[in-house]
């Protein structure tokens, strides 16, 4: 063993021997400081200072230097559990109530707050010897004033929230006012100052909102909001009329808008908005009545422009209106009646790129709601007909000459039927005064009833035809040119003409005096423009630009209209006799 090696082994028991003694005394040092604290904690304990008490029993328990008056320590720490317990809850809600102030959790603040009520409702109701120690360990902690500076951070903060969401458009504003509603009465000085207060800024916040969105044209969005405001405070048992009235001033100055710049379809859109918003918020309104007014008037309007034939007019307001209400009919009803007015509108329904002429229609006739008669450049004669359904028929006829100017177009109420209508067609004619053309309009076609040059023709009650002057027909008719046709099937036909005579017995001419008739009589005297004919017993007179003889038998048409004396056979000595004078017009 060296020198060196003996020196180290002595150094290190010195150090090891320093250290006990060390250790020894501090053992000594915690060793007095338990028996301090006991005696400590029992002095505070006699003078009835429970909390040191408390404070310093739980030192001395912690201390386990030594094993002295443990059961001591331990009773009177059972004892003054109460204390221990409000001293651990009270810390560990300091302890939230600044991290969740600091940190801006409002809904984990409300949470300490609450918990700390119950806190305090649990520890000073209780009735025994420990209630009264509860607000000095609070006011230690220093937890009131804590929760007292974060409720007006708390406060300040959503109000500069409100005035955010405002300055930037933004429409949700219930966190921040429900949750300056949810801080306590207390921090606002009473719940009639903190009414005051929020009544004054919650409606101040709404109606600046809500005079925004109407500013920026956002109608739907402002009775939205509006109605979300309402639901909200009803739903906190809060009053808030000046919601309603602001929504309504609002509205009616926007519809006031509307009707002073005569816009009728965003009226229509902001009045049922308005309207479903009332219904749905269950809110009466004097702007209800006001709108059905508005709505009346213009629907009055339109009326009376379908009255004055501005149907373009009045389908506008209409068609602007039925955002509002159902105007299907109305609209229905003008455009039919614009068909009516102008029939050219059911032709071009079909085909717009004709020019169509001599047009004409009406209404309500024919089976359908509307007719439209007419022609094109090529003497296609139309019939075009609106069913109820509004759907359109239209038929056509090219039976009409193509090289004959056509002079009108017309129905022919005399031969028409409520379901067979027919047309008329006048055009020139070389020989008469007009050629005429007629067609029975069928759901299969149109049939050509008659066609034929004439001066002019009228239906008679039997529907037959006298049509004067006819050209190209063949007949007897005396000395008239009216001739008669008679409908044969699907067409008119010549059936002869009128005569416009009567047949009579020569001894019945007394009884037709002035009247054109015809009769067969024997001439006993004839002459040159006279002649005697045998009239039973008697004679009667022929006068007219004929050569008459002696023994013939004629038929003569003539008018008989006076008596004259005359001698028979021209024997002036015989005896003069009164006869009746017919002037005759033909003889046959």
């Amino acid at each position: 063993m060296t020198i060196k090696h003996t020196l180290t082994l002595r150094n290190l028991l010195i150090l090891f021997c320093i250290a006990m003694l060390v250790l020894i005394g501090l053992k000594g040092i915690d060793i007095n400081r338990k028996m301090a604290w006991v005696d400590e904690a029992g002095r505070y304990y006699d003078q009835k200072d429970l909390i040191a008490a408390e404070e310093w029993y739980q030192k001395a328990s912690n201390n386990n230097s030594i094993h002295y008056k443990e059961d001591l320590i331990a009773k009177r720490l059972l004892e003054l559990q109460p204390i221990t317990l409000m001293k651990q809850t009270l810390s560990q809600l300091d302890q939230r109530a600044e991290r969740t102030g600091s940190g801006q959790d409002f809904t984990g603040f409300l949470q300490v707050y609450n918990e700390l009520q119950s806190a305090q409702s649990k520890y000073m109701n209780t009735g025994d010897r420990f209630a009264a120690y509860y607000p000095k360990i609070s006011a230690g902690f220093g937890i009131s004033d804590d929760i007292t500076r974060y409720f007006q951070q708390f406060k300040a903060l959503f109000y500069s929230q409100l005035d955010d969401r405002l300055s930037q458009g933004q429409t949700d504003e219930a966190t921040p006012k429900w949750n300056l509603q949810a801080i306590p009465d207390v921090f606002y000085g009473g719940a009639n100052e903190k009414t005051k207060q929020l009544t004054a800024k919650f409606k101040d916040f709404d109606e600046k909102l809500m005079s925004k969105l109407a500013g920026e044209g956002k109608f739907p969005e402002l009775l939205d909001v509006s109605q979300s405001m309402m639901s909200q405070y009803q739903g906190r048992k809060l009053t808030a009329p000046w919601v309603k009235t602001k929504a309504e001033e609002l509205a009616r100055i926007i519809l006031k808008k509307d009707v002073e710049g005569n816009q009728p379809a965003n009226y229509a859109l902001h009045a049922k908005a308005y309207e479903a918003y009332a219904k749905s918020a269950g809110i009466k309104s004097s702007l209800l009545s006001e709108i059905d007014r508005q709505i009346r008037k213009w629907i009055t309007a339109a009326q009376r422009k379908v009255k004055n034939n501005d149907f373009e007019g009045a389908i506008a307001i209409y068609e602007a209106l039925s955002s509002y209400q159902d105007t299907t009919n109305e609209i229905k009803k003008a455009k039919l009646a614009w068909t009516v007015h102008d029939p050219l509108r059911l032709l071009q329904q079909t085909d717009q790129t004709k020019n169509y002429s001599h047009v004409s229609g009406g209404g309500n006739r024919f089976g359908g709601s509307a007719y439209a008669i007419g022609s094109d450049d090529s003497n296609t004669v139309y019939f075009a007909k609106m069913n109820d359904d509004e759907s359109v028929q239209i038929l056509s006829t090219h039976d009409f000459p193509s090289n004959i100017n056509i002079r009108q177009i017309s129905v022919e109420k005399s031969l028409s039927t409520k379901a067979a209508p027919v047309i008329l067609v006048e055009g020139d004619s070389n020989s008469r005064n007009a050629l005429y053309a007629a067609y029975e309009v069928h759901d299969g076609g149109m049939t050509q009833l008659f066609l034929f040059d004439a001066d002019s023709y009228e239906v008679q009650a039997d529907r037959s035809l006298l049509v004067a002057h006819p050209n190209g027909v063949e007949g007897d008719g005396g000395t008239s040119q009216n001739a008669i046709y008679m409908r044969q099937g699907d067409s008119y036909q010549f059936m002869g003409y009128q005569k416009d005579y009567t047949d009579i017995n020569v001894n019945d001419l007394l009884s037709h005096s002035n009247e054109k008739i015809r009769f067969t009589c024997y001439i006993v005297y004839g002459g040159e423009g006279d002649a005697l004919a045998q009239m039973g017993d008697s004679y009667v007179k022929l006068h007219g630009n004929y050569s008459f003889y002696d023994g013939m038998n004629v038929t003569v048409t003539g008018l008989f209209s006076q008596f004259e004396d005359v001698y028979p056979g021209g024997d002036q000595l015989g005896e003069l006799i009164s006869v009746p004078v017919v002037d005759v017009e033909n003889m046959e």
